[in-house]
């Protein structure tokens, strides 16, 4: 009998979503104290653990009907980029635009969308909250929060569902809790994965990625052991151009997942900090240093949208994407793409990861809190059934119960706060350029307290 899938899958077409933010400098706030900001590591996997559940259990809450079902959503995403989207692909799913007509015929009433490019969110909220202008439902992202809770911006969603319901990602709830209240709910949770060439692998006998980890061996000991055994020189010339890995320059906040931290650190008391000066990001940190300047099976004199050219022309071993894209983004008739999850570091624990996650929120200004809280539940309810229908047909059960599993350990916080994009810059180049890794470390460390601090004053 077929294995209900977890409610936590991992949708599609947000991982372009995700794709597109990280992709400008990093994948993966505020304190009122700017020198409270050292915390020790914190979200681990015991936050996120697995939860399968039977179709019988996944009941629905959504109320019979609404006393009021007029609701104002601000999105991303406009009625004709959706449908250009839709034309493009008819398989695509929006969380607000596919939700709507169901919503309106289920209720009535008429739910308004109201479009703003994906930058601007934060600032129209803010501006819309500040004229006092109804918002009933906002997209929660790693862009916007914690701004959103700590300017007082939305509510705590708890007043309108059952933020404990295991129906929703706890990963998802953990990423947008602040000062100890949950303010956004979802289950769309995408996450970070190793994309290799399986051709390449295979022709020069080197052990695949997916091979190490079902052998529970694929560790960052093993991962170095493949970059290196695919880094080379092919065509004679003495100069090395075949690159073992390579992807964006906010790698390493994957790679601070898979040694059991996030990169950014949201505390009970509403403070904000990094784990930058713990002893996992150095050793991390340390890890992909050498990388880049002893072991060389990154491409030091390269960033960004070469890597994914590199991979298309057979020129890099392994790279990462968000959950399924890879299997597009990277097809080709010349080799086989393969999949793994990212290797488990020295303090890590099995398939924590970095990702993707989004939800939504219910902004202060919501004159219908009930209404807003029942299209979050209707949205995330398609949004399952999409998966259920979708992600089996193209990939089957073993793949899309580790991309499951994977989803459901993600190590996440949102870094939506002023200076995070310089600590970024600051520990990109100091890996790099061989600078000592507790200099730049402490430099980072000192952008971010900055930073929460003039995200604060704002």
């Amino acid at each position: 009998m077929k294995k209900i899938i977890s409610v936590f899958m991992v949708l599609v077409i947000s991982t372009m979503l995700f794709t597109a933010c990280t992709n400008k400098a990093v994948n993966n706030d505020v304190s009122t104290d700017s020198d409270n900001t050292n915390t020790s590591v914190t979200n681990t996997t015991e936050d996120t653990q697995t939860n399968e559940t039977t179709e019988d259990e996944v009941k629905s809450t959504l109320p019979d009907k609404l006393d009021n079902p007029n609701i104002t959503i601000l999105w991303h995403t406009s009625e004709d980029q959706y449908k250009t989207n839709l034309k493009a692909n008819p398989d695509t799913f929006d969380a607000v635009w596919s939700v709507k007509d169901a919503f309106e015929k289920k209720y009535g009433g008429k739910v308004n969308i109201v479009p703003v490019a994906w930058g601007d969110q934060k600032d129209t909220l803010i501006k819309k909250v500040n004229a006092g202008e109804a918002v009933d439902l906002a997209q929660a992202n790693d862009q916007n929060f914690p701004v959103y809770p700590a300017k007082k911006l939305v509510q705590d969603v708890s007043q309108y569902m059952d933020a404990n319901d295991s129906f929703w990602n706890p990963g998802v709830t953990k990423a947008f809790t602040f000062g100890g209240a949950p303010y956004a709910l979802g289950i769309d949770a995408t996450p970070v994965v190793i994309y290799f060439n399986k051709t390449l692998f295979d022709n020069s006998g080197v052990e695949t990625p997916m091979d190490y980890y079902k052998g529970g061996n694929w560790t960052w000991d093993s991962f170095r052991e493949a970059a290196l055994a695919l880094t080379g020189d092919t065509d004679g010339d003495s100069k090395t151009d075949t690159f073992g890995f390579g992807w964006w320059d906010g790698t390493y906040v994957q790679f601070l997942a898979t040694d059991g931290i996030t990169n950014m650190v949201y505390n009970e008391d509403g403070s904000i900090g990094d784990n930058y000066m713990t002893p996992q990001a150095t050793e991390t940190i340390t890890f992909l240093q050498n990388a880049f300047i002893k072991d060389k099976f990154i491409d030091a004199s390269q960033t960004g949208d070469y890597f994914i050219n590199a991979f298309k022309k057979g020129k890099l071993a392994m790279t990462c994407e968000y959950g399924f894209n890879g299997m597009t983004a990277y097809a080709s008739d010349d080799y086989e793409i393969g999949w793994a999850p990212l290797p488990k570091g020295p303090s890590g624990q099995d398939n924590q990861c970095g990702g993707g996650m989004s939800g939504f929120c219910i902004p202060v200004t919501s004159t219908n809190g009930a209404g807003a809280a029942a299209f979050m539940r209707m949205s995330a309810e398609m949004l399952k059934d999409f998966n259920d229908n979708q992600l089996l047909d193209k990939y089957g059960q073993e793949d899309v119960d580790l991309m499951n599993t994977l989803a459901q350990n993600i190590l996440f916080t949102p870094i939506g706060i002023d200076g995070y994009w310089d600590a970024n810059t600051t520990i990109y180049q100091g890996m790099i350029k061989g600078t000592p890794v507790s200099t730049f470390l402490t430099n980072a460390d000192e952008q971010i307290k900055k930073g929460v601090k003039t995200t604060l004053e704002q």
